[in-house]
């Protein structure tokens, strides 16, 4: 059997061999290496910055590169991104089955900036020839603006969730299951972010165990682990009264944000 091939060895090889092109300015690991929790389980996220009009070239000679490493058994190339921000999936086949290489190919024409206050995008800088990694503090008017379209957005959204009710009163739980999720579950959601993750606000259930308090995501777990119709009709009771309690409280928090502004 073939050694299986660690991450460090994928990561040496693609520094190693897109380092070398004048076309590469910098490359850098998101996700769990920037945050410090990577486990077993843990892909590689990983951003090539090239010149402008180079990222053809470049996942060219990445695809090779990955080969001379072994057999590709997956690739997958999202499909209507703009050429400055091409995002494609690889995996070796002698590799741990969870050790997906997500490149993420951006060129000069793409800005790239970190916020300060934003602990959970953390660059881990590889190569840098150009200074391409800089950050920048949150503007923080623009920042209150984005975060009161999202609550409006989700004030719309929730009151729309007469949709999930008439479901359930039909006795129909596959419809009543997705409205459930599109009318209460998810502005519940996006309302709790602003509360407990406003820099996070967009990032819905991705890392919503790691963000939220430990209660919050009980109480979620049990909202969304519906079984039948009734638990839809009892869960849209249960979301309601919360959700206007954290609509309040994230209103109450955004007028005190401008006023402290002011």
């Amino acid at each position: 059997m073939a050694a299986m091939i660690a991450r460090e060895t994928i990561l040496d090889a693609i520094v190693s061999t897109l380092g070398s092109e004048d076309y590469l300015l910098a490359i850098w690991l998101e996700g769990s290496d920037g945050t410090n929790s990577l486990d077993a389980y843990s892909d590689i996220d990983l951003v090539c910055y090239t010149k402008e009009g180079c990222t053809d070239e470049a996942f060219a000679r990445l695809d090779l590169c990955l080969a001379e490493l072994g057999p590709v058994d997956m690739t997958y190339e999202q499909p209507n991104r703009p050429n400055n921000n091409r995002y494609k999936v690889y995996h070796l086949q002698d590799s741990s089955e969870h050790l997906l290489l997500d490149v993420t190919m951006q060129s000069e024409s793409f800005p790239v900036s970190f916020l300060k206050e934003d602990k959970t995008v953390v660059p881990v800088v590889l190569l840098d020839k150009a200074g391409v990694v800089t950050y920048q503090n949150i503007d923080r008017a623009a920042h209150r603006a984005q975060l009161r379209a999202q609550l409006d957005e989700a004030l719309g959204v929730f009151s729309q969730r007469s949709r999930a009710v008439k479901y359930t009163q039909r006795g129909h739980f596959l419809e009543a299951l997705i409205y459930y999720q599109k009318y209460v579950l998810n502005p519940l959601v996006d309302v709790l972010r602003i509360v407990y993750t406003p820099i996070q606000s967009d990032c819905f259930l991705v890392h919503a165990s790691r963000d939220f308090p430990a209660d919050v995501v009980r109480t979620l777990e049990s909202l969304y682990g519906v079984k039948t119709v009734q638990d839809i009709a009892e869960g849209i009771d249960r979301a309601e009264e919360w959700f206007r309690r954290a609509a309040a409280k994230a209103d109450e928090a955004l007028a005190n944000a401008a006023d402290e502004a002011d």
